[in-house]
């Protein structure tokens, strides 16, 4: 899994870009065999207006094909990061295919047709 981080206006501060590809490797690692790339980028909400709104926005590259996107804002980019992976992980659970109702559905089909 490739991980690109991208910052437009806002400086990831304190924290490294090695700790954000650290933790998003730790959060989506259940699902590294279904993603090519992720792609995170921040972006000051309120530009120039000032404010402590920060997005943080989620890329993910599927195989063999699709994309994810998912975006959340918080008040500093670790909590915009933070939201944002728990709603990448909600979406890649739900694309997921759910073997035990497919296998439940396929033994339930064959007992039907007495095989």
């Amino acid at each position: 899994m490739q991980v690109q981080i991208v910052t437009q206006s806002h400086p990831l501060g304190d924290w490294s870009r090695e700790h954000l590809q650290n933790r998003l490797r730790r959060s989506l690692a259940r699902f590294v065999h279904r993603i090519e790339s992720v792609t995170v980028s921040f972006e000051d909400v309120n530009g120039p207006r000032g404010g402590i709104d920060i997005q943080c926005r989620i890329r993910l590259l599927m195989f063999p094909r699709g994309e994810i996107n998912v975006s959340a804002v918080g008040k500093s980019a670790y909590l915009a990061m933070h939201n944002a992976i728990q709603r990448a992980k909600r979406r890649l659970r739900r694309a997921a295919p759910d073997r035990s109702r497919d296998a439940a559905h396929y033994n339930l089909h064959s007992l039907k047709l007495g095989l």
